[in-house]
């Protein structure tokens, strides 16, 4: 907002809400913040930017990192929304079947994939099909691993090491983005291998990510607020994509679980943590 010339306290302020992972939360946070009578509401995805549209048709909505804007009703179409949220797509269902082909590649071996996933978030469970229907076509099968709180994710994963799954796809949510830190830890415990949606778990020590560049997403998202702030209409501006993707291999993770990541793999990585 600085580089497009904007200055918090003096041009705009902000009014922050935080659920924690809490999903029954969001629903009073969304309207407390529609009672306030914003000038504009940012979201970062679907599941909280879905509640405010069907909250208010008046309040202009900016979502950062939805997964799919049309399929959850926040817009019509991409290019033209025609409501009043306008904002960015992660791409994360074209995404899923690119990471399980990156798994394949790097452990050959791996067959059998499970994918945590949660069952009450729709674009969660579309993420998931879309990795199961990328499965079929590689000669690979999948087990969905159903998280609906944080309390699911040791034993979920402990349930899955006895059902022969070879490696982890955990999928993007509220759930999984909150507790992610939980979810690494689990599928290290498994010794086997795993890829994640962001580079922030990879990070947090997970073995690999592959996916878009989040801070890139929601430093975009800014000239949306610049331009809805100037009085454009959110039904007017196209719903942009990711521009910036990254891969990113833990090396530590990788000597500590005892795996080997293929030269190939590795010289493709934008970043390696040794």
């Amino acid at each position: 907002m600085a580089e497009l010339k904007w200055t918090e306290g003096r041009d705009y302020v902000i009014d922050i809400r935080y659920a924690n992972g809490n999903r029954q939360a969001v629903a009073g946070l969304a309207d407390e913040l529609i009672v306030s009578r914003p000038d504009l509401l940012i979201t970062p995805g679907d599941a909280s930017a879905r509640m405010r549209v069907h909250r208010t048709k008046t309040i202009p909505i900016e979502f950062a990192i939805s997964v799919d804007p049309v399929g959850n009703g926040l817009v019509e179409s991409l290019g033209r929304p025609g409501g009043n949220a306008a904002g960015m797509t992660n791409q994360l269902h074209e995404l899923g079947p690119k990471r399980l082909r990156l798994l394949k590649e790097s452990f050959p071996g791996v067959v059998h994939v499970g994918v945590p996933y949660e069952p009450n978030d729709l674009a969660s469970i579309g993420q998931a099909k879309a990795v199961e229907a990328a499965a079929k076509t590689l000669g690979m099968r999948t087990t969905l691993i159903e998280l609906r709180q944080a309390a699911d994710i040791e034993p979920a994963f402990a349930r899955s090491a006895s059902l022969g799954i070879d490696a982890y796809l955990p999928v993007a949510g509220p759930l999984t983005v909150a507790h992610g830190q939980a979810i690494v830890d689990s599928a290290n415990r498994s010794k086997i291998p795993a890829i994640y949606v962001v580079a922030q778990l990879a990070d947090a020590g997970g073995l690999m990510s592959y996916g878009p560049n989040i801070p890139d997403n929601f430093r975009r998202a800014a000239g949306f607020v610049d331009k809805i702030l100037k009085g454009a209409n959110p039904g007017d501006l196209p719903t942009q994509q990711p521009t910036r993707f990254e891969m990113v291999v833990n090396m530590k993770t990788a000597k500590v679980l005892g795996l080997t990541i293929p030269p190939s793999i590795l010289l493709r990585a934008d970043r390696v943590i040794d």
